[in-house]
């Protein structure tokens, strides 16, 4: 007798608030990969794209591997999707209706999150509307994504928590006691995001040190409570001395920020094969970290590894809020420890989100060089992070060690409060 499968999760929206209108821009179909299942594989084959004149001589599906027996959307040499139409439109939408394109495609930006007994609706912050929320409350959202979820693969189910630290799991309720206390710690609106993110760092070490795998159940949230109480606590002397990384960090951060670049939208428009090139050709330069910073194919200004150093100052309300929504509403979803890192402790998870806040800062002051930065910067910038998200290199286990070796020995804490400046 076969297992019935499990139903799917109830789904609820954030307790902060995230908003979200299609505005038409067309950045979710440039360097997106687009898997196909078998509905979306027949919709295409009725649509007859073969016979169609501006289609003949293209292919619009490929495999996702050499033996794979996966399907995604073609993509054209720079990265978009051979659907994507010189105004930015979609061929498949134009010509046959929103409910002819494939299941993700109605379903991106919207995704969920599975805790357990029931599943966070969130946005992926890759569109630009959605990072910036314009539009509508997620709330007014949710029935219209509840029943694409519940379509094909993409219902959240429920599975085990990850691991709270490298040797301890705890169940769910365990899991959420602890992510509810990362949620408060880097939403507390008395202390910059800087410091906030610092106080999480510090409950994670905490956390890692008081071996919670030896602690009663019934003792587990009481536990919580006094770390997170603690992780507030005499963290003054590092914004005080605002001291470098030393040693490796800054190499290491470097080539994390290296590849978070390579998700910048300004490099999404330019050839997989010719960006591989061009990075290979800088890897030398970003472990030297001195000179002229390579180009990387982006638009940036000319600018040296020493200028990148420098303080930023003060960012303007308007430009900050995204980067600050961005913080808020990863660590209330859970998406941060959930979605795309298999195999990582919830602390690593921790670690890696606060890295990307230096590197957010370093790549602001890459984008912007001498001018002050504005909000469609910053934007950009969280569309790197959230693409970030299940990209391989950032991901993996080198990037797991990495972190790790960063918080570990202290400098990751250093990262954030010198490039904070």
């Amino acid at each position: 007798m076969s297992t019935p499968a499990p139903s799917p999760l109830p789904i609820r929206t954030l307790p902060v608030i995230e908003r979200w209108d299609c505005h038409s821009c067309g950045n979710c179909c440039r360097g997106s990969i687009i898997p196909l299942d078998e509905d979306d594989l027949a919709k295409l084959r009725d649509q007859d794209w073969e016979s169609h004149p501006d289609f003949r001589s293209l292919n619009i599906i490929e495999r996702t591997g050499v033996l794979s027996g996966s399907f995604q959307l073609a993509r054209r040499d720079d990265g978009s999707c051979v659907f994507l139409t010189e105004e930015g439109m979609c061929r498949i939408h134009q010509d046959h209706g929103e409910q002819a394109k494939p299941l993700v495609c109605r379903m991106f930006p919207f995704q969920a999150v599975p805790l357990g007994d029931f599943a966070y609706l969130t946005t992926r912050r890759i569109c630009p509307s959605a990072a910036a929320d314009l539009g509508r409350p997620l709330s007014e959202h949710r029935r219209a994504a509840t029943r694409l979820l519940r379509q094909g693969r993409l219902a959240p189910r429920s599975g085990r928590p990850p691991m709270i630290t490298k040797r301890f799991r705890g169940d769910w309720e365990a899991f959420l006691s602890v992510t509810e206390a990362v949620q408060r710690l880097v939403g507390d609106q008395r202390y910059p995001l800087v410091r906030r993110l610092v106080h999480m760092m510090n409950f994670c070490e905490q956390l890692e040190s008081c071996r919670p795998q030896k602690v009663k159940a019934s003792a587990f949230n009481e536990l919580i409570a006094m770390l997170e109480s603690s992780a507030t606590e005499d963290d003054g002397q590092i914004f005080q001395d605002r001291q470098p990384p030393k040693g490796a960090a800054p190499m290491l951060f470097r080539q994390a920020a290296a590849e978070y670049l390579r998700l910048h939208p300004g490099c999404l428009g330019t050839s997989p094969r010719s960006q591989r090139r061009h990075l290979s050709a800088a890897a030398l330069a970003f472990v030297k970290g001195k000179g002229t910073v390579p180009e990387l194919q982006l638009t940036f200004p000319t600018t040296t590894f020493e200028a990148l150093e420098r303080p930023i100052g003060m960012l303007e309300v308007e430009v900050n809020r995204p980067l600050l929504a961005y913080f808020q509403t990863t660590t209330a979803s859970r998406e941060y420890a959930i979605l795309g890192r298999k195999r990582w402790a919830l602390v690593d998870s921790c670690y890696a989100l606060a890295l990307t806040f230096p590197v957010a800062l370093w790549m602001l002051r890459f984008a912007c060089g001498a001018r002050p930065p504005t909000p469609a910067d910053t934007i950009d910038i969280i569309s790197c992070l959230d693409r970030g998200q299940g990209y391989a290199p950032l991901s993996g286990g080198r990037h797991r060690w990495t972190v790790g070796r960063l918080a570990r020995s202290g400098q990751l804490a250093r990262l954030l409060v010198w490039y904070a400046r």
